[in-house]
């Protein structure tokens, strides 16, 4: 992989154009600039690093936007799967080029229309493409809002490989610095409960049943969560029944 600068990467024979600003993320990805990464370059940096560690065979993605971090994981890691889902119907055009062009659609599987936090319609699709509960990495960049959040990680979870690794990102967007994430807001997160509150079931969990999570690392931007020896099995799992808080209620005070 080849840094032009902070902004644009190359990886083989793929570029990528980085960026936080959310009109450019709206905006039609532009295939002479690359598939857009709406991602910081300490971020990719951090996933790189954690895949020269582990091997991730099996990948799950929510949160497709613009496929720029689909094509991402597929260039990095060469997976034997990767599938994504997002909320929207919208098919991303360059994503179905990129799948057909290169003749990966046995590889690389884009779910749209789906709702991350739909047990029936995620459980099917998980069901079918990971039958083993073999996933090694999941990516959530979908939501980032609480309810759903933790809804797919209780769905999703059940579905990773023990020593796989489940990372949340933008999980502190509640205690950025800046009048957009303190005063403002942005419009889709206003009067949502914080989003560190599912990070603090998750120590929670990690504190209880060190059988279930391993470790975790948490920086400003990326919470990584690595799987212990065993986990819950898919179907009903909840992870506010599995950690202990002394008889109370966790009940998302942030």
């Amino acid at each position: 992989m080849h840094w032009r600068d902070d902004n644009h990467l190359r990886i083989n024979d793929v570029d990528f154009l980085l960026s936080f600003d959310s009109e450019t993320l709206r905006t039609e990805m532009s295939l002479n600039e690359g598939f857009l990464l709406g991602k910081p370059r300490h971020m990719v940096e951090r996933v790189v690093a954690l895949g020269a560690q582990h091997t991730f065979a099996n990948i799950l993605e929510m949160g497709i936007l613009k496929g720029g971090s689909v094509v991402l994981y597929d260039q990095l890691f060469s997976p034997r799967k990767i599938v994504a889902i997002d909320h929207s119907p919208e098919p991303v055009k360059p994503l179905a080029t990129y799948i057909s062009r290169r003749h990966k659609r046995d590889v690389v599987k884009p779910f749209y229309g789906v709702n991350q936090a739909d047990r029936t319609v995620m459980e099917a699709i998980l069901a079918r493409e990971f039958p083993g509960r073999d996933l090694n990495l999941i990516v959530d960049d979908a939501s980032h809002f609480y309810a759903e959040t933790r809804d797919a990680f209780n769905i999703s979870f059940p579905y990773l490989a023990p020593g796989g690794h489940y990372v949340i990102e933008d999980w502190a967007w509640a205690h950025w610095a800046g009048d957009t994430w303190q005063r403002e807001q942005v419009a889709a997160l206003a009067g949502k409960p914080a989003l560190s509150n599912l990070i603090v079931e998750i120590l929670m969990l990690a504190a209880s049943r060190p059988d279930f999570i391993k470790d975790i690392v948490i920086d400003h931007n990326m919470a990584i969560i690595c799987k212990g020896v065993r986990g819950p099995a898919p179907g009903n799992f909840d992870i506010g029944e599995h950690y202990l808080l002394r008889g109370k209620k966790f009940g998302a005070w942030l």
